[in-house]
C-alpha cells in the first residue's frame, strides 16, 4: 500500500506539473460550451414596430401593453406621418393603425368590428413576426373583449424536460474528455516512460507490475473525475443541466476505467512508444467522432457502433440528460463493466517494462 500510495500520489503531482498538457483538452471543452451558449442564447432579432392610436382610449393602451409584453416587439408611438417617414426610411419594422372607433359599441354593447391596419417592410424580420402579432390581437379579443372565436383551442401545458442542443452534445463533450484523458493519456504517459526508461528504472526497485499499473490508473482516474466535474459544473451553470449524480459517478467511473485499460492493453502491447501512440490515436479519434454524432449516426451504422463502448457512455450521458437514474442506465453500465474486465485482463497480460 505504501508503494501504491507514493506513485499515486508521484503520478499526480506529475499531472500538476504539466497542466498543459494535463488539463488543456478538459479547458478546450468548456470553452466550447461557454462558446455555444454564446452562440445558442442569442435573442432572436426584434421587430420594431411605430404605433398610430387614433383611438386613444383604455381599451387601446391595453393593446399597446399587449404588444409591448409579448416580448417579440419594439414598439413606439407616432403620429401617421412620422409613422409613414420612419417605415420608409428603414428606421422601424412595422405599422401598426388603430383606428378611432376601435372601441366603439352597438347598441346591444357588443364590440363593434374593427380592422387594424399594418404596413411592413417584406423581406425584414416583420414578415416573419406577423403571426406573433396576429396571436396578440387574436389573445386581446379573447382575454380583453371576452369575444372568443367560434372555433378556437384550449391549450394546457405539461411539465416535461425541453430537449436542447445541449442536451445531444454534452454526452459527446463527456465521451470526448473521457477518450482523450484515458486511453490518449495513457497510452502517451508510459510512451514517454518507455522511451525515457523510466519503466526500467523502476522495474530495478522491484515494484510489483500490478502495483505501478493501479497506482498509474487511480492518479488519471483523478485527474478525469477532476475534469469532468468541472465541465459539468460550467454545464449545469450555463445551461441548468439536471443529472443523477450516482449514476453519474457510476457511468464516468467504468468508462474512465474502460478507456484507461484500453490506453495501457495498446501501450502493453505496441513496445515502440511512437507507434504505441499512433495507434492509440487512431482508435481515439473514430470513437470521439461517434461520440460526438451518436445522435445523428444512420440506423446501419448505429447497429455496429452501438457495441463500442463509447456509445454506451454517449447513451448513459443522454439518458442520464432527458432525466434518468440508475435503472435507466443499468444496460450501459453493465456493458461497460464487460468491457472493463476483458481490457483490463488483456492490459495486465500485455504489459512489459520495456
Amino acid at each position: 500500500m505504501n508503494a501504491f500510495r507514493s506513485l499515486t500520489f508521484a503520478n499526480l503531482k506529475m499531472y500538476v506539473r504539466n497542466p498543459i498538457a494535463s488539463f488543456s483538452l478538459a479547458a478546450a471543452l468548456v470553452l466550447l460550451l461557454v462558446l455555444l451558449k454564446v452562440v445558442f442564447s442569442g435573442q432572436a432579432p426584434h421587430t420594431r414596430v411605430a404605433v398610430v392610436d387614433a383611438s386613444h382610449t383604455a381599451a387601446s393602451a391595453a393593446l399597446v401593453s399587449d404588444l409591448r409584453a409579448a416580448g417579440t416587439f419594439d414598439v413606439t408611438s407616432e403620429s401617421p406621418a412620422a409613422a409613414r417617414n420612419v417605415l420608409d426610411r428603414g428606421d422601424v419594422d412595422m405599422t401598426l393603425a388603430i383606428p378611432a372607433d376601435f372601441d366603439a359599441r352597438d347598441a346591444s354593447g357588443r364590440p363593434v368590428p374593427v380592422r387594424l391596419q399594418v404596413a411592413y417592410r417584406a423581406g425584414t424580420v416583420a414578415e416573419s413576426s406577423l403571426p406573433a402579432l396576429r396571436g396578440v390581437v387574436e389573445g386581446y379579443d379573447e382575454v380583453v373583449l371576452g369575444e372568443v372565436p367560434s372555433v378556437s383551442i384550449s391549450i394546457t401545458p405539461v411539465q416535461a424536460r425541453a430537449s436542447s442542443a445541449i442536451d445531444f452534445l454534452l454526452p459527446g463533450v463527456v465521451a470526448f474528455n473521457i477518450i482523450g484523458s484515458a486511453l490518449m493519456l495513457a497510452a502517451g504517459v508510459f510512451a514517454n516512460y518507455k522511451s525515457t526508461g523510466v519503466l526500467r528504472r523502476l522495474k530495478a526497485t522491484g515494484i510489483s507490475p500490478t502495483v505501478f499499473v493501479l497506482s498509474h490508473a487511480a492518479a488519471t482516474f483523478v485527474l478525469g473525475i477532476v475534469q469532468t466535474a468541472a465541465i459539468l459544473v460550467v454545464a449545469e451553470l450555463l445551461y441548468g443541466v439536471h443529472l443523477d449524480l450516482v449514476a453519474l459517478f457510476l457511468l464516468m467511473m467504468l468508462g474512465y476505467l474502460v478507456f484507461l485499460a484500453l490506453g495501457l492493453a495498446i501501450s502493453g502491447w505496441i513496445r515502440d512508444g511512437q507507434r504505441a501512440t499512433a495507434v492509440a490515436q487512431s482508435v481515439a479519434f473514430p470513437m470521439i467522432f461517434i461520440g460526438l454524432l451518436s445522435a445523428a449516426l444512420p440506423a446501419g451504422v448505429a447497429s455496429v457502433t452501438r457495441y463500442l463502448p463509447v456509445s454506451y457512455v454517449t447513451d448513459g450521458m443522454q439518458r442520464l440528460s432527458a432525466g434518468g437514474q440508475v435503472p435507466a442506465v443499468g444496460a450501459d453500465l453493465a456493458w461497460l463493466l464487460g468491457w472493463a474486465a476483458v481490457l483490463l485482463v488483456a492490459a495486465g497480460r500485455v504489459f512489459r517494462w520495456d
